[in-house]
């Protein structure tokens, strides 16, 4: 009976160990909003979540990897682990800035919605008699942060806001002084 009872405390003490030195989770960094190519990681856009990725715990942020500070370089949506290459602290990824713009209806491309992709022309029209002017590539494959377009089916003007690299945010409002502006949907 002794014998009996120490093989069953062992088998569970035996179990026990195995269960708590075989658990290999580790805590990786996961979206808490949806970030936005360009946007400086703060306090608050990530959290903390023990996860089992075996074999490809080496393509995410670990805790050991704190990503507070550096420039989000792909889009993350709310709940998505944390990719190694999805952010950058070098200084050629410069932060972006949210650039508002007022389209004409008929200037912007069908089928736009957040987060597409899409070109930004700058168009002169000819007056009196002038030769005309072939269109200028202002920006290309800019992400768009947000998009009103529901004024576009009665003929007015669309609002969106796209997210602009800070040195060329100047480049993109002296765009809209004279001339007009006409959004492309880059990947169709």
């Amino acid at each position: 009976m002794p014998l009996a009872i120490s093989l069953i405390i062992a088998s569970f003490l035996s179990a026990f160990f195995l269960a708590s030195f075989s658990r290999s989770t580790t805590e990786y960094w996961v979206a808490t909003i949806d970030l936005q190519s360009g946007h400086q990681i703060s306090t608050g856009d990530l959290s903390l979540m023990d996860m089992d990725l075996s074999s490809s715990s080496m393509v995410y942020l670990s805790r050991d990897l704190n990503p507070l500070g550096q420039v989000v370089i792909k889009n993350v949506v709310a709940g998505e682990v944390m990719a190694i290459n999805s952010v950058s602290s070098t200084a050629k990824t410069m932060a972006s800035s949210a650039v508002p713009l007022s389209i004409r209806s008929v200037d912007l491309s069908a089928g736009i919605y957040v987060g597409s992709l899409v070109d930004i022309y700058w168009v002169i029209d000819s007056l009196n008699g002038e030769s005309p002017q072939d269109p200028i590539l202002i920006l290309g494959s800019v992400p768009i942060i947000s998009a009103d377009v529901k004024n576009k089916n009665f003929g007015t003007d669309a609002a969106i806001t796209v997210s602009v690299e800070q040195t060329q945010v100047l480049r993109l409002l002296s765009a809209t002084t004279s001339g007009r502006l006409v959004v492309i949907s880059s990947n169709v």
